[in-house]
C-alpha cells in the first residue's frame, strides 16, 4: 500500500514541477493531473491528504485564494524560494520572482514604516502581470 501512495505523490510532484510558474486549487490540480495522465489520475482525497503532507514538509506552499476562502497551492521549487517575495498574475494565474535585493529593499520599508516583519515564506502579492496588462486582461 505505501507503495501505490509513493506513485500517487509522484504523480502528484511531477504536476506541481512542470507547472511550478502557477498555483493551483485542489480541483484544478485533480483536472490538471487528469488531463496530463488520462487513466492515471487522483482522486480530491488524496490530493487533499498528500498537500496536506507537502505543506508540513515545507515543499510546497498554500496560501488563501483571492477575494474567497479556497486554498491554493504552489510547489517551492527550492530553498532559493523560500528567500524572496512572489507576484501572483490574478488574470494568467502565473507566478513571478522578485529577485532578492527587491524583496529585501520593500520588507526593509515595511519593518521601518510599521515595525512589522513580514514573513517571506508566507507572502504573496497579488496584480497583473506585464503580459496581461498589454492584452487588456487587467481585470
Amino acid at each position: 500500500m505505501s507503495e501505490y501512495n509513493t506513485e500517487q505523490k509522484k504523480l502528484l510532484l511531477d504536476f506541481l514541477e512542470r507547472n511550478s510558474d502557477r498555483s493551483y486549487t485542489i480541483d484544478e490540480i485533480v483536472e490538471g493531473i487528469k488531463s496530463s495522465s488520462g487513466e492515471h489520475s487522483l482522486g480530491r482525497s488524496t490530493v487533499y491528504r498528500l498537500m496536506t503532507r507537502l505543506c508540513e514538509e515545507k515543499r510546497v506552499q498554500r496560501f488563501a485564494g483571492e477575494g474567497s476562502r479556497r486554498f491554493s497551492y504552489r510547489i517551492i521549487a527550492d530553498d532559493h524560494c523560500r528567500n524572496h517575495l512572489h507576484l501572483k498574475c490574478l488574470s494568467c494565474g502565473k507566478i513571478l520572482h522578485l529577485d532578492r535585493a527587491t524583496s529585501d529593499a520593500l520588507l526593509e520599508q515595511v519593518r521601518l514604516m510599521k515595525d512589522f516583519s513580514v514573513s517571506e515564506e508566507d507572502t504573496l502579492l497579488f496584480g497583473n502581470c506585464a503580459e496581461c496588462k498589454i492584452g487588456g486582461k487587467n481585470g
